[in-house]
């Protein structure tokens, strides 16, 4: 499947703020600068504090560190001192040492504090005894500004609330700016709408609910733009609702032909609302509509990331019922609001099963690889699978036969079915007659799209600080042997020059490669370059923070899709048998990418309670034949999916650990540790109207935040001494995690009893652990801190600290890095193999100036578009250097010209200025220029010695980098020689 990364589009993101009338407009701009001048008042209040505090107490400092290094010194052991007394006073020695080391750094803390830049407008005082009136000036201006705050909020909520319940509002013309674009990757909803040739489109904005008053009127109202087109609000995918973001799309496009056939297929919301079902809670009542939080989901499919698949055949498609078992008999914590939410085992438990829970079946002669895909109403993963060879060779060929979820009766032989899906993954199902209503619609414009393809190969992946965290019971030697393949990819990045190409991923799949990555690849000299250096610098650090944040190399950690066993469901669906065997035994699992009978441990994330399945590898030629993919095949007779991981077949993955220390200690973990079991709040339907679609919305937002704080909590108890880690407590945690995820659909959430409540209430007040710093970017004062490794001197008191930290923080002691030496890259490169035309007779001083002032002003516009986009895909390909590159062309409309300009005054006029923006932006002009530049035959040549070609750099150069190496250590070998035989002549000759 071809990359989809490179195609984009640009659409705007905005917040309610865009549609405010004048007179909100200008109390808002009120506002917001009161708001600023709190902020610079509050933090100036907090600085003279400080500084007061610190210029008082440094004095005080000096002093003690003094008193006590000459009590140290005074501190000796008398001659004749017996055994007992020597060590008591090497102790004290000890104890009045640490004393010293503490008071040295609050001095220093304190000096760094008071000198820091931030400190300069208080320090410009003329002297201390003004600070008390510039204390005093600070807090009344910071009142009056509280004040004034208070005041236009007060205004502006009364404005909001004067704005008529049915009148529309107009966006604002000055939104729709540059620094409000953002960039989104090709799917469906961008195939089917109208993109400008500058690959902007309007016909979709993206805007995020901050004054709900305002929200509001948009979901009922819509709003118009300056020329009177009307917007209405469209969909919110779970991505966006966690931010609290909608996407509302041109009426006029909504309403259209391609619009409503590429999107709804065949569906309106009249339809949909007037179909009638059962309530599930309570089967004599009638409900008619759709679960408007699963609808909103159904509609943002057209959203996902994709290409199209244009070879896909619906007439060759079906859709079967799933295959659902209750497992008997099974051995559980079960939660449930009858037992007051307390995690009861329960030791014969019946738990319904879907075995194959958005999971699809596609012959092997449409792909030998899985696929997730998106169809309208349809989502989930297709893995191929032969399905006709097991109806010749299993079956019976008399009855190619299977019904569908409709009752309708398909042959598959004689069909010719290439694609057979399941319940699970048609999601809208329920709104259409039957499959051939669903393929009419399908054939006037829908699309099948393919978001996700199944790697070609399966390099090693790190785990998560989750995975590594449930496991609390853990010995120091095990934590050093789990981190050793990681502080080895670390110490080995300096080795040499490909370790560091690897590292700047010169190894990635063509498609994946940026500018810069390709440049590099034919041009491997562009290493040496000072910006390269830096990369290498920053990725190294990278690697070291996230290892120290949880995210270890274990050797054969594989990442890959989970599928059900196959076998199990084909002689459930074409044998007709009620309880089928499959080829996956209750303890096993199948992944040919692991040798057979190798035990593994599957894990997923998000990973909260102890979720480590142990399972041995089943490879063996039955089941070579029948699972094609590189998926890991589950069994069909446990709960390791639906209970333990929690997860689903339609496209989740799982690592897989075949690390044998990681599995020792999980196995030891593990022991006595049952599947959690929970009862939920059902989903009802309501109609597709805007008052439920706003109410559906501002729910969701209710509960979307608590997911990660009640995540965090979780990490707090596992972070604690392993006697004191309340697992019971950590079960109804996860119990409330799953119940705030589904909130929006059943607007229900469990209250705890006043003992769990108060329990969570204690957590609250506990501070995260160490290792946020690393996988959070959280300050000190936010994290329990912990004994630094520099400030730990001797090895017993280094395993005390090892011994007493989390098992993640005892990564903090373990996880090693030194200083890169750039001594073994290759020679000196030539900035000029760069530039289009070597010499830059002309540099255009304005488009200097600008690109200097731009390069000044991306970091706040590239941290706004990273959270307003909501990935974290690389910075390349964000809007942010597309505006740059635009803004330079309109001042000098050639762009390897000013590629040449801006490479010139890089390494010519400032050398020291960072280097990333002109490969972010121009990087596509610069590697071509590289390659062209190449493919003279002046810049190659054969070395002399063992006649390999390479780059040739300087006009004098005959030799390849390794031979070139070789002959000056020869030289240096030949040079010490013969300065020592000088030596020994010029010795002679004195003592002659």
């Amino acid at each position: 499947m071809k990359n989809n990364k490179n195609k984009q589009i640009q659409l705007y993101s905005l917040d309610t703020s865009a549609f405010y009338t004048d007179t909100e407009y200008k109390l808002n701009i009120k506002l917001s600068k009161n708001k600023r001048r709190m902020a610079i008042y509050k933090s100036e209040i907090e600085n003279i504090k400080l500084y007061e505090n610190n210029n008082f107490m440094i004095p005080s400092l000096k002093q003690n560190i003094e008193e006590q290094t000459e009590k140290l010194n005074e501190m000796d052991i008398p001659a004749g001192a017996n055994k007992e007394l020597k060590i008591k006073i090497k102790e004290e020695r000890k104890q009045l040492s640490k004393k010293i080391s503490e008071l040295n750094k609050r001095l220093y803390r304190a000096l760094k504090q008071n000198s820091s830049k931030k400190m300069d407008v208080i320090k410009n005082r003329e002297s201390m005894d003004q600070l008390p009136q510039y204390l005093r000036e600070c807090s009344e201006k910071l009142k009056i500004a509280k004040l004034r705050v208070k005041r236009f909020t007060q205004e502006l909520n009364t404005e909001l609330k004067r704005f008529g319940e049915l009148e529309t509002r107009v966006l604002r013309q000055e939104a729709l700016a540059d620094r409000n674009k953002i960039s989104q990757f090709q799917s469906t909803l961008p195939r089917t709408i109208t993109v400008g040739e500058d690959g902007t489109t309007k016909d979709i904005i993206m805007i995020r609910a901050f004054r709900y008053v305002v929200f509001k009127s948009l979901v009922n109202n819509g709003f118009y733009d300056q020329f009177g087109r009307h917007y209405q609000y469209f969909t919110s995918s779970a991505g966006m609702v966690r931010n609290k973001k909608s996407i509302f799309a041109a009426t006029d496009v909504v309403e259209s032909e391609g619009f409503q056939n590429r999107i709804w297929c065949g569906l309106t919301k009249k339809k949909i609302n007037e179909t009638k079902f059962k309530r599930k809670d309570d089967e004599n009542l009638i409900e008619n509509g759709v679960n408007l939080s699963k609808m909103g989901a159904y509609l943002a499919l057209c959203m996902t990331s994709s290409i199209p698949f244009e070879d896909f055949d619906i007439d060759r498609a079906i859709v079967v019922p799933d295959y659902e078992k209750v497992l008997k008999g099974q051995h559980v914590n079960y939660i449930s609001k009858k037992n007051k939410f307390k995690p009861t085992e329960d030791t014969n438990r019946s738990v319904p099963v879907n075995i194959v829970d958005g999971c699809g079946m596609m012959l092997p002669e449409v792909s030998k690889k899985c696929w997730q895909y998106r169809m309208p109403g349809h989502k989930g993963l297709l893995i191929p699978f032969p399905f006709v060879d097991f109806i010749r060779k299993v079956g019976k060929m008399d009855d190619c036969t299977v019904t569908d979820i409709y009752g309708e009766t398909h042959d598959i032989i004689a069909d010719r079915i290439q694609y057979i899906f399941t319940a699970s993954q048609f999601k809208l199902a329920p709104y259409y007659k039957n499959w051939d209503e669903y393929k009419r619609a399908f054939k006037k414009g829908g699309e099948f799209a393919i978001c996700k393809e199944e790697e070609d190969n399966f390099l090693d992946k790190p785990i998560s600080y989750q995975m590594i965290q449930t496991l609390p019971d853990i010995a120091n030697d095990e934590i050093k042997t789990l981190t050793s393949l990681t502080n080895k990819k670390i110490a080995e990045i300096e080795e040499s020059a490909d370790n560091m190409l690897g590292l700047l991923g010169v190894n990635n799949e063509e498609g994946n490669k940026d500018s810069y990555q390709k440049a590099l690849t034919i041009y491997p000299e562009l290493i040496s370059d000072e910006y390269s250096k830096e990369k290498i610098r920053s990725a190294r650090d990278s690697l070291y923070k996230n290892a120290k944040s949880g995210k270890i190399y274990l050797k054969g950690t594989k990442r890959t899709f989970m599928s059900p066993d196959l076998y199990a469901f084909a002689e459930w669906l074409f044998l007709k048998d009620p309880d089928p065997k499959g080829l996956i035994d209750k303890d096993e699992v199948s992944c040919k990418l692991y040798k057979n009978e190798l035990s593994l441990d599957v894990l997923r994330s998000p990973h909260l309670y102890k979720e480590h399945i142990l399972s041995n590898n089943k490879v063996d030629d039955e089941t070579k034949d029948w699972f094609i993919s590189n998926c890991i095949y589950m069994s069909s007779h446990n709960l390791d999916c639906s209970n333990v991981l929690m997860a689903d077949f339609d496209g989740d993955e799982a690592t897989i650990v075949s690390d044998p220390c990681f599995k020792f200690i999980a196995k030891r973990n593990m022991k006595d540790v049952l599947p959690l079991d929970y009862e939920l709040g059902t989903a009802n339907r309501e109609e597709i109207n805007n008052e439920n679609l706003y109410n559906s919305l501002t729910r969701a937002y209710s509960k979307n935040q608590q997911i990660g704080e009640i995540s965090n909590k979780i990490t707090k108890e596992w972070a604690k001494q392993i006697d004191q880690i309340d697992e019971e407590l950590v079960m109804q945690l996860v119990y409330q995690t799953n119940a705030a995820i589904d909130f929006a659909k059943t607007s229900w959430y469990p209250s705890f009893p006043d003992e769990v409540e108060n329990k969570i209430k204690d957590l609250n007040k506990e501070k995260l652990p160490h290792f946020f710093i690393y996988s959070k970017d959280k300050e000190d004062k936010q994290v329990n801190m912990i004994p630094k490794r520099k400030d730990i001197k001797g090895e017993e008191d280094l395993k005390a600290a090892i011994e007493k930290a989390c098992t993640v923080d005892k990564l903090e002691y373990v996880i090693g890095k030194n200083k890169i030496s750039f001594s073994k890259l290759f020679d000196k490169f030539d900035y000029k193999m760069m530039m289009k035309k070597k010499n830059v007779k002309k540099v255009n001083q304005d488009l200097i100036k600008k690109y200097v002032e731009l390069n000044k002003k991306k970091k706040f516009q590239l941290e706004k578009e990273l959270m307003d986009s909501g990935y974290t895909e690389s910075v390349k390909e964000l809007t942010t250097f597309e505006m740059i590159r635009d803004q330079l062309l309109e001042i000098h409309n050639n762009e390897e010209e000013v590629a040449d300009m801006l490479i010139h005054y890089h390494y010519e006029v400032n050398p020291e200025a960072k280097r990333g923006t002109i490969w972010d932006a121009f990087g596509h002009i610069i590697y071509q220029n590289i390659k062209t530049n190449l493919e003279d035959e002046s810049q190659s040549g054969d070395c002399k010695v063992c006649k390999t070609t390479y780059r040739k750099v300087t006009k004098n150069k005959e030799l390849c980098d390794t031979c070139k190496k070789d002959e000056d250590r020869k030289k240096n070998a030949e040079q010490k020689k013969k300065s020592r035989e000088a030596k020994k002549t010029s010795d002679t000759i004195k003592v002659g």
